[in-house]
């Protein structure tokens, strides 16, 4: 940050150039490939088995993609210096952000259903936590982004391990508490009451165990992507014969 930034925040940033505008459609199409995979597995497990199961996946799916459309909402709006618009747009993605790691604990559903083979069902539900995953991470790398431009490198990190950690008890509530994002707005006493009884010293054991090793595999997880994205380039620099 400057000091010559006005009260308003900082001044419009410059528009994406081709080549940003095309690395950013390659990899949304590859995001929608990784969640299009599973899709497709369900839908030859359907037909093959003839039962709906791992149908919810597809749901699932598509609320984890949420957070990748708005974040690019959150980045083009302080992109073109729109504070509030971008401000508002940032809290939904964080009540959305906790459906895209959510797809991991999925998982639990995973056992033998015949006559389809134990490891196709676990693929399908691996390729879909990876998909969530992933959609998750890249929504976070772009609004961590947005908010180094606008608030510098020291407060976008201080974000996104918060936001992780607030992740893994946002997982805790929509596993075990059945709660979803916009119950927020729509059953807030609810929501607020049933936290207040999770936090308990009857309930509060699970809870903090669940949210801490979430909380720490996502963060050590979206690290290590980050250190390797900027490794990647120094390694693809150096010259093969030196």
């Amino acid at each position: 940050m400057t000091a010559a930034r006005s009260a308003s925040g900082p001044a419009p940033g410059p528009a994406l150039g081709p080549t940003e505008r095309r690395d950013r459609a390659v990899l949304l199409a590859c995001l929608l490939a990784c969640g299009a995979f599973p899709v497709a597995m369900v839908v030859v497990r359907v037909n093959v088995s003839e039962q709906l199961s791992y149908s919810f996946l597809v749901w699932n799916l598509f609320l984890a993609g949420i957070p990748v459309l708005l974040a690019l909402g959150v980045e083009a709006a302080w992109r073109w210096g729109r504070g509030i618009q971008g401000a508002v747009l940032w809290v939904a993605w964080l009540l959305f952000f906790p459906n895209s790691p959510y797809l991991t604990t999925d998982l639990i559903h995973l056992r033998s259903r015949p006559p389809t083979p134990l490891w196709f069902d676990a693929l399908i539900l691996v390729s879909a936590a990876v998909a969530g995953l992933l959609a998750g991470f890249v929504s976070l790398h772009l609004v961590q982004s947005a908010v180094a431009r606008r608030f510098g490198v020291r407060w976008s990190w201080l974000m996104a391990v918060a936001v992780l950690g607030l992740s893994g008890f946002g997982v805790y509530l929509g596993r075990f508490a059945r709660f979803n994002s916009w119950d927020v707005l729509t059953r807030p006493r609810t929501l607020l009451y049933d936290v207040g009884a999770i936090v308990s010293p009857a309930d509060g054991p699970r809870a903090v165990i669940v949210t801490v090793l979430f909380s720490s595999f996502l963060i050590v997880t979206y690290v290590t992507i980050e250190m390797l994205a900027r490794v990647a380039p120094a390694i693809g620099r150096q010259d093969p014969a030196a």
